[in-house]
């Protein structure tokens, strides 16, 4: 019981590590790009790297609020022990209040997991899109060089 609760404890880590990490990575890849574009005149040509922008900046969001409701889970969690345990001071052993609450806290637990795991799901897809986005940027500005040199 002690070692699947270790696992459940990393596994937790890790995935909130991995967020942050994507998160970290969309701040700076939205940094470079308007470094990159500092001074440049706006053209046709930037629309991917501006759909690459929108992309991470919406990752960010999705991964904000991942981490949101993972806490608002844990929350509900400790809130479910109390309940249980008889240590919530409305509720304290009755069966009837201890089961409606229950029932009603694994019900916002489970639509919390629901709702975190899409916008984890989210916040990877559009972190890949602004990246394939920004090479798409990335390729036409070469061209766009490579045509006005010849």
């Amino acid at each position: 019981m002690e070692e699947q609760k270790e696992i459940q404890k990393q596994f937790r880590q890790q995935q909130e590590k991995y967020t942050y990490y994507i998160i970290a990575l969309c701040v700076a890849a939205i940094g470079f790009s308007v470094h990159k574009t500092i001074g440049l005149p706006l053209k046709w040509v930037q629309i991917p790297l501006g759909i690459a922008v929108l992309s991470w900046g919406t990752s960010i969001y999705c991964g904000l609020k991942f981490i949101s409701y993972i806490i608002s889970t844990l929350y509900a969690n400790n809130v479910y022990l109390d309940i249980i345990q008889g240590r919530d001071p409305d509720i304290r052993t009755h069966p009837q209040k201890i089961e409606a609450a229950t029932k009603g806290i694994k019900q916002a637990m489970e639509s919390n997991v629901e709702r975190a795991s899409s916008f984890s799901k989210w916040q990877d897809r559009l972190f890949i899109i602004g990246f394939i986005a920004f090479l798409v940027w990335h390729i036409l500005e070469m061209y766009k060089n490579t045509i006005s040199i010849s």
